[in-house]
């Protein structure tokens, strides 16, 4: 029996809207966008475009619009405003897609996993690295025990944001948030989901480039894992002229894997010590894995657009559940509670 198509509306239609609505188009037997919604009437314009979804200047006006004519509510505003637009949304009798990061900490991502729970809806978020082939070879290769017993996680992000980036909601620290949630907290995420969450942390945080904000635009995080492991983590704004990279190093008894390009998006390089059929298998899949593109703002760079995968898993009945970003939420709270503040 074909599934019915989920109709969907959209809240916030800023610079990542494009991508939903790319998702929703490339799924076209699964979705139907049916309602948009942003404060701004120009905004909400361009959203509309040709297509024939209904628009709305008020939230509560598109949930209680909507009733009946809408399945799903996909959270695209400002950092601050996901958790009560997401509790809202349940409690109207919606299933939820929510951007990252879901809230400020993990208590209140619990809190909507619960209400969902309550009320039988679903919820999910979007944490779309996860789909990059490369990550799908890295986690392979860890769950089959390549690398032997790991000795040493690195994440290096270094990227490029222009000082006008801060003068949006990103330069409020109480609606942003701080930049492990506004550009961390995918990289984060696959860290905790391949290698758990550290038990130990110590964290010095920087203001290097962007001195118009009160919050860092650099963090050093080293921390140690259950199994002993070590990890760092360097995560900048400050690059010039343009993004530089991001990766993940991973150090193992028997080899290591770097996870690079600009966001996580190609296999730069992997070794193994023992020569086997397993490890001659991954080695020929380095040559075929196929190298994402980040997204384009423009004047920067972000993450690798995997969202029409993301729709097609939740249209398939998989997605990454919210639960699941209840520990990438987690891992940013142990790493700022371990703060040191060294420039003002």
């Amino acid at each position: 029996m074909k599934s019915p198509v989920i109709r969907v509306g959209i809240v916030g239609c800023g610079k990542i809207f494009p991508a939903h609505l790319d998702a929703i188009n490339n799924n076209p037997t699964a979705y139907k966008l049916v309602a948009v919604c942003d404060s701004d009437r120009k905004v909400l314009a361009r959203a509309v475009g040709d297509n024939s979804a209904v628009p709305f200047l008020g939230y509560d006006k598109m949930l209680s619009g909507m009733t009946g004519k809408m399945d799903m509510v996909v959270i695209a505003t400002p950092n601050a405003l996901h958790y009560p637009q997401a509790v809202k949304a349940i409690k109207a009798g919606y299933d939820i897609l929510v951007e990252k990061p879901v809230a400020f900490d993990k208590e209140k991502v619990m809190k909507i996993v619960s209400e969902a729970k309550r009320l039988r809806r679903k919820a999910y978020a979007v944490l779309q690295v996860r789909y990059n082939p490369s990550i799908a070879f890295l986690k392979e290769a860890i769950e089959e025990k390549l690398l032997g017993k790991i000795r040493l996680v690195s994440l290096t992000l270094r990227w490029q944001r222009p000082k006008e980036y801060f003068l949006s909601w990103r330069g409020n620290i109480k609606i942003g948030g701080r930049i492990l949630y506004e550009v961390g907290i995918h990289y984060l995420d696959i860290i905790q989901w391949i290698f758990g969450l550290p038990k130990t942390l110590s964290t010095n945080t920087f203001r290097l480039k962007h001195k118009n904000i009160n919050f860092e635009d650099t963090v050093f995080s080293d921390f140690i894992f259950e199994n002993g492991a070590v990890g760092h983590l360097e995560v900048t704004l400050a690059a010039e002229p343009t993004n530089l990279e991001c990766s993940i190093s991973v150090i193992g008894e028997n080899g290591f894997i770097k996870v690079g390009g600009l966001a996580l998006n190609k296999i730069d390089c992997a070794e193994f010590l023992k020569n086997n059929k397993q490890a001659d298998k991954f080695k020929k899949e380095l040559g075929v894995i196929v190298e994402t593109k980040p997204n384009n703002y423009g004047k920067y760079q972000g993450s690798s657009p995997n969202h029409p995968v993301l729709y097609r898993e939740i249209a398939e009945g998989r997605g990454i559940s919210m639960g699941a970003s209840a520990r990438a939420i987690d891992f940013i709270e142990k790493i700022y509670r371990a703060e040191n503040y060294l420039t003002k």
